[in-house]
């Protein structure tokens, strides 16, 4: 399989691209088995949160392998068949639950996008980011013209897409486009600590969470802070909210019901 989806009996679930011969790239069996995974992990309760990452130790996923890919999206394209959205997961959200991307080494053109997609990204100290296409005739198509300078510097996000240069994990971390380096070997191992601190949290309101704070990016200040507060209020009256008062008070772990 191209794609794998580990679940575990800890909420947490692990989507992996399998083809670390090519790097992960995404041919049209992989773009298909990723948009399946997806609706998987939203299917499944008993995920909470998931992490995506590559197979092997060099690639997170360096995009759209040009020889089959490429060609296919060209072909939509033409008979006005694409819908924007690349792995599942470029256009919106392909799942209400957090998305860790776990980036080991490439992510390029396409792989960045992906990750892009995600709610949280890490990188290895390997890791290099970078979006390519213009040097292929093309543009990052997938949500990458758009999401970069919403998530680092107009200046850094311009230099990259038009120079289509990469930049290293260090400097990811420095400009906010990852949240942690680490070293490879402790790479997946910190995304499942982030996820497990993420699944002991009340489920409504961390779904509510990363509902409104997906939705913040395209909206005014007014607009945002009016569905904060209505958020809030949904939330504040539920058991979960009154569960998690009480825990804090008698110093005890909170047992959270989604509801």
């Amino acid at each position: 399989m191209s794609v794998d989806l580990e679940r575990g009996q800890d909420g947490i679930a692990v989507v992996r691209i399998n083809r670390p011969d090519r790097l992960n790239a995404i041919d049209p069996e992989t773009n298909d088995a990723l948009r399946a995974a997806w609706a998987e992990v939203e299917r499944d309760e008993g995920i909470r949160c998931a992490i995506l990452t590559g197979a092997g130790e060099r690639a997170f996923c360096v995009g759209a392998e040009i020889g089959t890919m490429l060609p296919a999206l060209r072909d939509q394209a033409l008979a006005n068949r694409d819908d924007g959205t690349f792995c599942g997961m470029t256009r919106v959200p392909p799942t209400r639950k957090p998305i860790i991307a776990a980036v080991n080494g490439f992510a390029f053109g396409g792989g960045l996008e992906i990750a892009l997609a995600c709610d949280i990204r890490i990188a290895s100290e390997n890791a290099r980011l970078g979006l390519p296409e213009v040097q292929l005739g093309v543009l990052a198509g997938g949500g990458g013209v758009s999401r970069l300078p919403r998530f680092i510097s107009p200046a850094l996000a311009s230099e990259m897409l038009l120079t289509g240069d990469p930049i290293d994990a260090e400097t990811a971390l420095r400009v906010g486009l990852v949240s942690r380096v680490v070293p490879g070997a402790e790479l997946l191992d910190t995304a499942r600590r982030i996820a497990a601190r993420i699944v002991r949290n009340a489920p409504l309101a961390v779904e509510r969470t990363l509902k409104l704070a997906r939705m913040s990016r395209s909206l005014h200040l007014g607009e945002a802070l009016d569905l904060e507060r209505e958020g809030f209020r949904s939330l504040v009256n539920s058991a979960d909210a009154y569960e998690g008062i009480a825990a804090f008070v008698g110093k005890r772990a909170p047992v959270f019901q989604g509801r």
